[in-house]
This record gives structure tokens, C-alpha cells and sequence, in this order.
């Protein structure tokens, strides 16, 4: 559940932290007090898109942060352990965002992360049900999400046992239609790639080559000058012809004679030794430019030779690489493709086969899923049915359409049909509607007002709770469109979801606020000229005046008394349903 909820320079919020509690949360307050912001924050810290322009004005950036006890959510606690930001036996999760100009920095338990991990974890953790959301019910789309989220878990462990079958079989299917491809295009294909294997091959390239080839080629450029220059150095250090005493030699005299006199003063060993030392070294440097002299070649072939064998690479390179690395990745990578094309007859049937075997797998899990499907449907739509009763549709027929299309390219049924497939199966889900007794069911959206779909909205989270991972679920002016008899079902509704999930509220209607566990008011105030937001929580008695305005009339004596017997009601109902 969530139990922290900090804010900082985000929209009219200066700087709000929020303790939560267990239970039904309500946030109220005047119209445009703010209190939607307080969702808006709450919703950008679990990763949804915002824009730079929530930064409070004066600010370079936004901070919102979201803390939760996940100890009932082990989904959201082994992604966390996957990606190495669970620290053993630690069951907080803290999500943060830092909103800054045109870029967003998300924090996972305090470490660096990124929004769709953030994204990932949340979607375990709560459920934002935002204003006018319930739109969202025209939307097909969202319907079979919506069905197979009231399977629960073991539903949803058969929805992934199929989507593991259907990502199998369209990965096999996507390599046999690569397979499939024009005779001739694959003709054309093996002829180029063949050509490019050979030239390569010719070539007999070796690691490393071309360096030495290099090294060679300024060797063999520079020869006459190396021969001038290491012969007139290794006369000046072995001595020669026209210098009858080298360096070395020089060096070891100069040592003897010092040596002589060294008795005469320590420091004067010490020279000889260091003189003889040097005259090693020269030895040493003299025997190394020697052997490095014959060495050296005048081939005018030789060079030449280089120089062919370096414009081959640099051939090789324009087409195939920047390295003799990259040209032999080439290679193996064009034989792999060329063998592979070769093969490609028996690999076709091969694959073929195994497209088919697949397939059919895939359709024994898709059929095990639509009869589920079925089956829930039915219990959801009996289900609806007693809850929209509940919340003022008494007469409302609700029921889950589901329907199949055929397609040759499909997966493969037990009954031989081939049925359009997705990662989520074969089926085709509609909610459909009839809200006054006597007329037929038709799709939500022609049928549906916005305050029906509301209150459908209410009864379908109610639903689909026990089968939900997420233990938080927040309501935005669920109660848009309703008043009267029916708010004062939405109140008692969300009371009773609140004793499985956490709930959080905001609403203007006092039958919604009368049922919560706890009151938070929001309100705005002005500050050295700048407006801010603040939240804080009522005691028993702010909250009979606060319910007394929502009523309408906080002074009146009338409507304090509406509002003790309206919250003492509640309370009543709130103890019965704990069983108390």
C-alpha cells in the first residue's frame, strides 16, 4: 500500500508530504482547491506523461515521490530483485521523479532507473483511476484487460502460458516467411552473397595483417636512409674504418683509468663503475642497430608486393568493413546467411512443420482460454449486474460479448479453425449495456452516459479487485455525474473495497467522504505573495464541519446534524461490515 506520498515544487505544491493509512482515504475541499493535483503528482511519480509545464513557477525542477509497503505484492518485489535494486527482506518500494525542462530522472529505492521499469513495478502497486477515466469503457480494447484482471492470478498464469505459446509460434512463423521469400529475389541473393564469400575468401586475410604490412611498406621506403643512418651510428658505437675507437671502447678506457686512482677516493669507484656500466649498455646498443642492419631491405619487388597486397585490403575495406576484423565478421556472417539460403529447401520444410506444431499448441492453450473466458464473463456480468443495482441501475442488464474472427494465417484450433491470434489470444471482448429494463444490450458507447459509465466503472474495479495485484487503487471524482441515493452507494462501495485494497478518494459529494476511515482537506493559501497548496487531516469534529459544507451549509445548525447522523451512520455500517 502506499504510505508516503512527498511533493515538491509540482504545479500550486510548494512542498507537501503525505502520511497514508490502510483503509478509505477521502480528499476534499473547495472547487479548485487542488485537489486533483495531488493525484497528478502522485500519478507522475508511478511514471504516466507529464510535461515540463507542472514545474512551479520560479523552480528548474519538480520532485514527486511515492513510498509503498509492497509485502502483499511479491510481483513488484521479484522485478526488483531481477534488475538488483531489492536489498533482502526489505519490502519498501520508492519511486521518485525529477521533472526538469524537456527530461524526467526516475529513481528506483534511490538508485537510477528508468520509466519503463518504473512503469513495470507500479502497474503492481496501484490503480489511478483519473477524471473522466470511465471514458475509457468506450474503448473495446480495454475490455478483455479488463475481464482477465477479474480471472485473478491463476487466470492470469494461463494468459501467460499462452502468450509463451504464441511468441514461440509467430517467431518460428516470422523465420519461414523470411524463407518464403521470391525464388528469384533468394536466387539473386545467394548469387551476391556466394560472389562476396569467394572474394573474401581469395583474399586469405589475416588478423593483424594489414599492420604489418605497414610497417613492412615504411621499412622498404626508408631503407637506403636506414642503411646511411644505423651504419654511421653503429661506427660512432663499436668503432669502424674511419673511427678506429667506438663509443664502447671509448667508455671502458675511461672506466679503466678511473678505476685506477679509485683507491684514492670512494666516489672515484663509483665513476669507474658507472663508466663500465655505460660502456655494457653501448655494447648492448651497438650489437642491436648491428643486427637490425641486415635486416634491412633495398627490394624494389619486395615493395612493391607490399604495396599490391595493402591495395587488396584497402579494397576489401570500401566494401566489406573498416578492419580486416570487420571484413572477416563479414564473411563469416555472409557464409552463415549463404549456407543458410543454400539450405533453405529442407530448412522450409522444417520450419513449416514446426509452424504447424506450434500453432496447434498455441491453439490448445487459446481454447483452454476462451472457455475461462466464458465462464467469467458470465460471473462478471452477474456480478455487474447486482452492483450497478446497488449504485441506483436497478434493472441495468449487463453481459460480456465475446467473439472469434477466422484468418488462414491464424493459430491452428483443436477443431481444425484458424482464428486471428494475438499475445493475448484469439478472443474479442465487448461490454455491452442496457440500462433500462426492457431495452436490448447494446456497446457502451451508444448507450452509455457519463454517469452511467461512472458508476459501471465503480462496479467493474470492485470486481476485478480480488483478482488485482495492485493494493492501492485511487479514485478521481468517481462520482462526476451522481448525487442523492446513488452517491450514497458509492460511498458504501468504496467503504467495502476498502477492506481488501487501500483507497483514496477525492470527491466533492459528502455520501462518498461520510464512509471514509480518514479525512484529509486540501486548500489553498496565500504566502508572501505566492499561492501554495496544503493538505492536512481532520479531527472528528473539522470533519462534521467539513461534511456540513459539503452539504451545503457549515454554519447551520441543521446541517451539523445532518452531517453527526450522516458520519455516526457510516461509522454503524463501517463496524457491521468489519464484523464488529
Amino acid at each position: 500500500m502506499l504510505v508516503e506520498l512527498a511533493v515538491r515544487n509540482f504545479a500550486l505544491i510548494e512542498d507537501l508530504r503525505l502520511d497514508l493509512r490502510p483503509g478509505y482515504t477521502v480528499l476534499t475541499g473547495e472547487t479548485g482547491a487542488g485537489k486533483s493535483i495531488i493525484v497528478d503528482a502522485l500519478n507522475a511519480a508511478l511514471g504516466e506523461k507529464v510535461s515540463s509545464e507542472v514545474i512551479r513557477g520560479g523552480s528548474e525542477t519538480s520532485m514527486t515521490e511515492a513510498v509503498f509497503d509492497a509485502s502483499d505484492v511479491p510481483a513488484a518485489l521479484r522485478i526488483l530483485a531481477e534488475n538488483g535494486l531489492a536489498d533482502d527482506g526489505d519490502v519498501t518500494v520508492i519511486l521518485s521523479r525529477e521533472i526538469g525542462v524537456g527530461k524526467s530522472r526516475y529513481r528506483v529505492n534511490r538508485r537510477a532507473s528508468t520509466l519503463s521499469l518504473v512503469a513495470e513495478v507500479s502497474r503492481h502497486l496501484a490503480d489511478i483511476h483519473g477524471q473522466h477515466q470511465h471514458q475509457m469503457l468506450i474503448h473495446e480494447e480495454s475490455h478483455l484487460r479488463y475481464l482477465d484482471q477479474f480471472g485473478g492470478k491463476k487466470h492470469l498464469k494461463l494468459c501467460d502460458e499462452y502468450g509463451e505459446r504464441y511468441k514461440e509460434f509467430t517467431a518460428a512463423r516470422s523465420e519461414l516467411r523470411g524463407l518464403q521469400m521470391d525464388e528469384q529475389e533468394r536466387a539473386r541473393r545467394l548469387d551476391m552473397l556466394t560472389f562476396q564469400v569467394e572474394e573474401i575468401e581469395a583474399a586469405s586475410l589475416e588478423p593483424g595483417e594489414e599492420e604489418k604490412l605497414q610497417t613492412q611498406r615504411r621499412r622498404l621506403q626508408a631503407g637506403e636512409r636506414l642503411l646511411e643512418v644505423l651504419g654511421e651510428t653503429c661506427s660512432l658505437v663499436a668503432g669502424g674504418e674511419e673511427l678506429e675507437l667506438g663509443a664502447k671502447d671509448a667508455l671502458r678506457d675511461a672506466a679503466n683509468k678511473v678505476a685506477s686512482v679509485g683507491e684514492v677516493d670512494p666516489k672515484l669507484a663509483e665513476a669507474a663503475a658507472e663508466l663500465e656500466r655505460l660502456a655494457f649498455q653501448a655494447d648492448d646498443v651497438a650489437r642491436t642497430l648491428s643486427d637490425y642492419l641486415e635486416t634491412v631491405d633495398l627490394d624494389p619487388a619486395l615493395l612493391e608486393q607490399v604495396e599490391t597486397r595493402l591495395d587488396v585490403i584497402a579494397g576489401l575495406k570500401r566494401k566489406y568493413g573498416d578492419s580486416i576484423a570487420e571484413i572477416l565478421s563479414f564473411l563469416e556472417n555472409a557464409s552463415a546467411e549463404a549456407a543458410r539460403l543454400s539450405g533453405s529447401t529442407e530448412r522450409l520444410e522444417e520450419l513449416t512443420q514446426l509452424v504447424e506444431k506450434l500453432s496447434a499448441q498455441a491453439g490448445e492453450r487459446a481454447v483452454e482460454l476462451s472457455r475461462k473466458r466464458k465462464a467469467l464473463g458470465k460471473e462478471l456480468a452477474a456480478g455487474i449486474a447486482e452492483e450497478l443495482a446497488q449504485l441506483g441501475m436497478a434493472g441495468a442488464c449487463f453481459e460480456v460479448e465475446l467473439s472469434t474472427r477466422e484468418d488462414v494465417d491464424g493459430v491452428l484450433m483443436p477443431d481444425g479453425r484458424r482464428l486471428l491470434a494475438g499475445a493475448v489470444g484469439v478472443d474479442d471482448v465487448r461490454f455491452m449495456l442496457s440500462a433500462n429494463p426492457g431495452e436490448p444490450v447494446k456497446p457502451l458507447a451508444k448507450v452509455a452516459s457519463g454517469g452511467e459509465l461512472s458508476r459501471l466503472m465503480l462496479a467493474l474495479k470492485s470486481m476485478c479487485a480480488r483478482g488485482a495485484e495492485a493494493p492501492t487503487i485511487v479514485f478521481d471524482e468517481i462520482d462526476v455525474g451522481i448525487g442523492g441515493a446513488t452517491a450514497q452507494r458509492v460511498g458504501e462501495k468504496l467503504m467495502a473495497l476498502a477492506q481488501r485494497s487501500q483507497v483514496l478518494c477525492v470527491t466533492h459529494l459528502p455520501q462518498v467522504a461520510n464512509f471514509a476511515d480518514h479525512h484529509l482537506v486540501v486548500g489553498k493559501r496565500v504566502v508572501d505573495g505566492r499561492t501554495k497548496i496544503e493538505v492536512r487531516e481532520l479531527t472528528e469534529e473539522e470533519r462534521v464541519a467539513e461534511i456540513a459544507r459539503m452539504y451545503g451549509d457549515e454554519e447551520a445548525g441543521a446541517a451539523l446534524e445532518h452531517a453527526q447522523q450522516a458520519l455516526a451512520g457510516a461509522a454503524k455500517m463501517r463496524a457491521k461490515l468489519r464484523g464488529s
